[in-house]
């Protein structure tokens, strides 16, 4: 009989990944992705909602971003969303899918913390494009 291919022996281990797409942690008593404070424009479309709607990008982080808007947003709303960086050197234009998780406000307006959706490489890669934009 032969030895099987399965190790079931073996110690689990747990391991954080480096590299391009691991999370980059900010020091604290409570451990978050970091997030990039930015200048960009946000416009926002869904499925039965208005035909576009615009806010600042306040935040961005490796799984999404916060956005102040005066329109208002339900919870689980999946929105076509478009990020302009108008920070840089030239305008960068992101054109990704997000989940509208939370609402809060920042400075008495409306804010939706707004968590990618990534389902493929290209997407991930494009969402951390643009953290690696907001960054700089």
């Amino acid at each position: 009989m032969s030895a099987s291919p399965l190790n079931f022996d073996a110690p689990a281990t747990t391991e954080l990944r480096s590299g391009p797409g691991a999370p980059i942690f900010e020091p604290g008593p409570h451990t978050r992705i970091r997030r990039h404070a930015t200048r960009a424009i946000a416009t926002m479309t869904w499925s039965g909602g208005p035909r576009e709607i615009f806010g600042q990008v306040v935040n961005v982080s490796l799984n999404g971003c916060l956005v102040k808007t005066e329109s208002t947003i339900a919870d689980g709303t999946e929105v076509d969303l478009t990020v302009t960086v108008i920070g840089g050197p030239e305008v960068e234009k992101f054109a990704l899918r997000a989940l509208v998780r939370r609402r809060t406000e920042v400075a008495g307006r409306r804010a939706y913390g707004l968590e990618f959706i990534c389902e493929s490489t290209d997407e991930r890669e494009l969402a951390q494009r643009l953290y690696a934009e907001t960054a700089r």
